[in-house]
């Protein structure tokens, strides 16, 4: 059973009279265990709601239309936790003393479905398996890095079969679509086994979607690990080439590209990014696959717009990695700065925290923004990439927004999607601070 933890004010669960601190034990006589649980069974028509309310057990009939909501919000998942010990696993090139959360490990299919989260599924038994494809939880997105059985053993650091294309088999011949994604590692699982690996996932399309490639991440903390070599610049640009061949091939053969490089290839290697139609349904964005493209694609759309608006601030500061600062030199900031008013100041940040190996924004942390922008000039407003805070707040190293404000001086806030959005954003500020000090 799982704990409500709100119940929407005038909803059918606040006129039975069900309460916040109740459990949902079933509903229809199928036991619930979490919220997707709760969210597959609760679309029926005639559902008998069991609910436990102060250690008694109340039965709830209830006709209702098949997407009515009851106003019954749970309690978050409680994810599972990944057994394997891959070899070039983040978790393991942490450095000591951060906070515990980030060195668990995740491995969850459930959290694959809901947001994206990649899974091996080497944990996944028989009966999440069933449940994957009685709850239509699809698409999921799979790890496979490589097929071969044993390089596979080494690579996910297991001992065991597991079983990996008995389970591809079972949910995509019950209509589970797979997105997978592989981490290239040079010398590894490139050559000979990476066209093995493409040869039986491409096997199950058009139920494997895609196949992604992203370059393996390393940092300084890699000590008494498994030696892997880095992704250099001429070796992306030889992934790159190959894939291309590979690409073209699999369009005849499929009629689809298969095979999609993630943009780390292409802006580290200083090539342009390739057009929208490479990318053909962007079925793999937050592997930052076409994420670069997409993004270039709606500033353009927004941009006429974006030359009507007026903003408080005129003066942005804009933060991001190494890697990001090449594409905003290269696409946003000549544009951005023939705004009306408005001027942008780009600032690329070395990671010292990570080591300059990771040049992804996501992986700033606090002190290292602060120490690359201390001595500079800034705008009004300084501007800090996407995804490099938690849902606390928190950077890696448990910096927050408020502190670089009152370090910096300056009004600091998170770019949200858009420059649009950012713009609403600031005015919003502007708006609460005026109310605040009247």
């Amino acid at each position: 059973m799982v704990k409500i933890i709100h119940i929407q004010p005038e909803s059918i669960a606040a006129e039975l009279g069900i309460s916040i601190g109740d459990y949902v034990v079933s509903i229809n006589g199928r036991p619930i265990t979490d919220a997707l649980d709760y969210r597959y069974y609760i679309t029926q028509e005639e559902v008998e709601l069991e609910i436990e309310h102060e250690g008694e057990r109340i039965l709830y009939e209830i006709e209702k239309e098949y997407d009515d909501n009851l106003g019954i919000e749970l309690e978050d998942l409680e994810m599972r936790e990944c057994g394997n010990s891959c070899i070039f696993c983040f978790v393991f090139q942490n450095p000591k003393k951060l906070r515990r959360t980030l060195y668990f490990k995740d491995e969850d299919y459930r959290f694959s479905f809901l947001y994206g989260h990649y899974t091996t599924l080497t944990n996944a038994t028989e009966e999440d398996l069933k449940r994957i494809v009685e709850q239509k939880l699809s698409p999921l997105y799979i790890s496979v890095h490589v097929t071969d059985s044993e390089l596979r053993k080494l690579m996910l650091g297991i001992k065991f079969d597991d079983h990996l294309f008995e389970k591809i088999d079972y949910l995509t011949s019950n209509g589970i679509e797979l997105n997978c994604q592989i981490v290239l590692c040079p010398e590894l699982n490139d050559g000979p086994y990476l066209d093995r690996t493409i040869e039986d996932l491409k096997r199950y399309y058009p139920m494997v979607r895609s196949v992604a490639i992203v370059p393996v991440g390393l940092t300084q903390f890699r000590k008494n690990l498994f030696p892997i070599k880095p992704v250099t610049q001429e070796y992306a640009l030889k992934v790159i080439a190959e894939t291309d061949v590979r690409r073209k091939k699999l369009k005849q053969e499929l009629g689809s590209s298969f095979v999609y490089l993630s943009d780390e290839f292409y802006i580290r290697t200083d090539q342009s990014l390739p057009d929208s139609d490479y990318y053909e349904g962007f079925f793999q964005l937050e592997n930052g696959v076409g994420l670069t493209r997409d993004f270039i694609t709606r500033f353009e759309e927004e941009y006429p717009h974006l030359r009507k608006r007026d903003v408080p601030a005129k003066t942005f500061s804009l933060v991001t990695g190494m890697l990001g600062a090449k594409v905003l030199e290269r696409y946003f900031m000549e544009p951005l700065n023939q705004l009306p008013d408005k001027s942008f100041i780009l600032h690329p940040v070395e990671n010292h925290f990570y080591g300059p190996s990771i040049t992804v924004a996501g992986l700033l942390v606090g002190e290292d923004i602060y120490n690359a922008l201390k001595h500079q000039q800034t705008g009004e407003v300084i501007v800090l990439p996407p995804r490099v805070l938690n849902d606390d707040g928190l950077f890696i190293d448990d910096w927050t927004v408020p502190m670089l404000e009152e370090k910096l001086g300056k009004r600091v806030v998170v770019f949200p999607d858009s420059f649009s959005e950012l713009f609403d954003l600031v005015e919003e500020d502007e708006l609460t601070h005026h109310s605040n000090h009247r």
